[in-house]
């Protein structure tokens, strides 16, 4: 909130340069092609395939300058809300708003994953005329869902607190680790005194387990670039020589096999290095910052090896994997008492799931109360953490080789064909634009670490 009383949010501008690099791109792969064609003399039909891939490139780019530009400004303050967003425009008083709420809603296309977003709900009789792609409905009442937090460059908590400030007993917020935000302080200690369930593992070991994970899935990546990606550009060079139609069919097959493949085995250890880093809190019979309810019937343990890309880690799952209960590396259980603390929840259901999977805990606690603690590893967990952000900025010479292999094959296409070389080629100029915006991201976070690292010194 500034000093004047408003909340202001804007789009990032990343999003604006990516949109508009991506545009010029397309832009260009048009010029170019229409410069190649009429440098070869081509024919008639020729010239007329040109004209409506060129149009088609320009109308492709214009959408993505269009969505990338397109205004985004939302802007509150103590009289009520200003929004501009696309070509959608509301000026709406508080008095008008029956209800703002926070809340998760899934991702379309992305299975269980889901993200904040924020929805206006105004008084009966009250229209806000959202478009089609803005309407929402918020417990059975029509709504306005405006965005996503993702979407601003916001501070999360911070943006609900300002917005508690103003919105008062309007404001509800659904997600459960935004909501501890508007807590007091003393309602805080007494929500987590006791409830607090830390990283597993914890300290150094939990950092060598994130390197333990991060070696795996540069061995994946490695797999994927030798299976997918390199017979996918080769299959696309030497069907090209046959002929150019039947080189594009191959392209287009190729590139949905390397994505596929990507996403069901690169990202094969994705969930448990994210769950690895993952602090939970036991928030009256909620799991934060999941969101699952422990009184659910829904609650199991599942032993190693249920799940793949888990490693030797028992498991909490709802029934998919909500928290590690042990050392994917090592298979080492968690402190007693953290199993302890989740059983007894567990054990208070009235669903027979949830105290059968109270009785596996109480046993795993056992278990581990008989184990040694955690050994003292060489190192600290924050050399450790530099460690990690090196092995990252890593990734960068990693991709750079994928993105090198699609211009060379772009390269040895444009020999043999009038088309499609060119498209290879732009592909990846595409790709080489994005690689600059992650290397400069993954350099930035290496020299953020490292001076952390300087500073605790």
């Amino acid at each position: 909130m500034d000093h004047d009383g408003w909340v202001k949010l804007r789009r990032p501008v990343g999003f604006r340069v990516v949109a508009v690099v991506f545009a010029a791109l397309l832009v260009g792969l048009a010029a170019y092609l229409i410069g190649l064609q009429f440098a070869a003399g081509g024919s008639v039909s020729g010239r007329l395939r040109i004209g409506v891939l060129s149009l088609l490139a320009v109308l492709v780019g214009a959408v993505f300058l269009w969505y990338g530009l397109q205004r985004f400004q939302v802007d509150v303050d103590r009289d009520g809300w200003v929004v501009r967003i696309g070509g959608y425009r509301c000026d709406v008083r508080w008095t008008e708003i029956s209800a703002v709420v926070i809340e998760n809603r899934p991702i379309p296309g992305a299975g269980r994953r889901v993200v904040p977003a924020l929805y206006l709900v105004p008084e009966a009789g009250v229209s806000l005329e959202a478009p089609s792609d803005l309407s929402a409905t918020v417990d059975g009442r029509p709504a306005v869902r405006l965005f996503d937090l993702t979407e601003p460059k916001i501070d999360e908590k911070e943006f609900v607190r300002d917005l508690a400030s103003l919105a008062g007993d309007r404001l509800a917020v659904r997600v459960y680790r935004l909501s501890l935000v508007l807590l007091s302080e003393d309602a805080r200690t007494l929500l987590n005194s006791g409830k607090v369930l830390p990283a597993c593992p914890p300290g150094a070991a939990g950092a060598r387990t994130h390197r333990w994970l991060n070696r795996r899935r540069f061995l994946l990546f490695v797999g994927w670039y030798l299976v997918a990606v390199v017979p996918a550009l080769l299959l696309t060079g030497f069907a090209a020589r046959l002929h150019e139609l039947l080189g594009a069919a191959v392209a287009v097959l190729g590139l949905v096999a390397v994505v596929a493949a990507y996403a069901h085995f690169v990202t094969f250890f994705s969930h448990a290095t994210d769950l690895v880093d993952t602090e939970s809190a036991i928030y009256g019979t909620k799991l934060v910052p999941t969101g699952g309810d422990l009184h659910e019937g829904k609650a199991v343990v599942l032993p190693p090896g249920t799940k793949r890309g888990y490693g030797k880690a028992w498991l909490l799952g709802f029934p998919h994997v909500v928290m590690l209960l042990g050392d994917p590396r090592t298979g080492r259980l968690r402190d007693h008492h953290d199993l302890r603390l989740l059983s007894a929840v567990l054990r208070e259901s009235p669903q027979e799931t949830d105290r059968a999977a109270a009785r596996e805990l109480d046993s795993l606690a056992e278990q581990s109360q008989s184990q040694a603690g955690y050994p003292a590893e060489p190192g600290d967990a924050r050399n450790a953490r530099l460690w990690i952000s090196l092995t990252k900025a890593g990734r960068v010479l990693a991709w750079a080789v994928v993105v090198g292999s699609v211009l060379l094959a772009g390269g040895w296409t444009l020999e043999s064909t009038d088309y499609l070389g060119g498209g290879v080629v732009l592909l990846g100029a595409a790709l080489a634009a994005m690689w600059v915006l992650y290397a400069l991201y993954r350099v930035c976070t290496l020299l953020g670490a490292a001076w952390q690292a300087v500073r605790r010194k």
